[in-house]
């Protein structure tokens, strides 16, 4: 299941989850969004991730996407909201900043 909202000429990413990885749901997630994204008139698909997440730098950049800011210490104000987002990840990598991913979209 892949989430999004459209505003503008922007589609961001909002969820994206698989029950199985390495199967092409993913991509082909990824695939469908873009598509509906560019009938819309869209130039731009984009989303946030967190600094811990390897997996997900990986397979968005695998697709095409460019890492476009770094929000640091973005974590610290969404725990305040969340308390019981953890200090690290399962990979034992502290989680404390955003990264913003975007693929351009052909006009």
């Amino acid at each position: 299941m892949l989430t999004y909202r459209i505003e503008g000429s922007d589609c961001e990413i909002v969820t994206i989850d698989s029950a199985s990885e390495r199967e092409g749901i993913g991509t082909a997630l990824i695939g469908a969004v873009e598509e509906r994204a560019k009938a819309k008139g869209c130039r731009r698909l984009w989303l946030i991730t967190t600094d811990d997440n390897l997996n997900a730098l990986g397979f968005y950049q695998r697709r095409g996407f460019r890492l476009t800011a770094l929000y640091p210490d973005a974590l610290e104000a969404s725990r305040k909201l969340k308390p019981e987002i953890s200090m690290k990840a399962a990979n034992g990598i502290p989680i404390r900043d955003e990264l913003e991913l975007e693929l351009e979209l052909p006009g």
